[in-house]
């Protein structure tokens, strides 16, 4: 709490006066950083051409860490360490990462519709598969047991073969 009131340049009690405690802080946070996230790459979807293009520029933005989008991955895998001891803090992660689901979902569903991915493929279940791939890539990121460029690879390849990308 002292270090994010002197990063904030406000006085500790002037925190604790919105925040009595951290977890009510990490959890303002979270939905700020979430809000914060969708408006960033949702600016970024509507210039993309299609909705394979849409897929790949989502998925990338929630693994790369030369993105904006940094903190949020750092704020996120502290959210994640948090569950264990804030029960609050679950359904705002659950309805967060539900909603991303749906967005993945709805972008390959757009492609399907668009032609640029193929119809035969499953915007659920490959949505899924590309989930658990990026939460997977993002995890060695921030571990440092990969880095980002060979991380990009990767997802664009898990893509381009879940999606039959045109």
């Amino acid at each position: 709490m002292a270090e994010v009131a002197r990063e904030a340049g406000v006085s500790k009690a002037l925190l604790h006066y919105y925040f009595s405690t951290r977890q009510e802080l990490v959890r303002a946070a979270f939905a700020h950083s979430s809000d914060l996230w969708d408006k960033a790459v949702s600016a970024r979807l509507e210039r993309a051409p299609s909705g394979a293009a849409k897929v790949e520029l989502y998925l990338l933005a929630s693994i790369d860490s030369s993105e904006a989008f940094n903190e949020q991955r750092a704020l996120w895998n502290e959210v994640w360490s948090s569950l264990r001891v804030d029960s609050e803090l679950r359904p705002l992660v659950y309805d967060a990462y539900r909603s991303w689901m749906e967005r993945l979902v709805s972008l390959i569903e757009e492609g399907r519709s668009d032609g640029s991915v193929s119809k035969d493929v499953s915007a659920a279940r490959a949505g899924r598969r590309l989930a658990v791939f990026a939460d997977g890539l993002d995890s060695m990121l921030y571990l440092g047991l990969t880095d980002g460029r060979k991380a990009r690879g990767l997802l664009r390849e898990s893509i381009e073969q879940e999606l039959g990308a045109r």
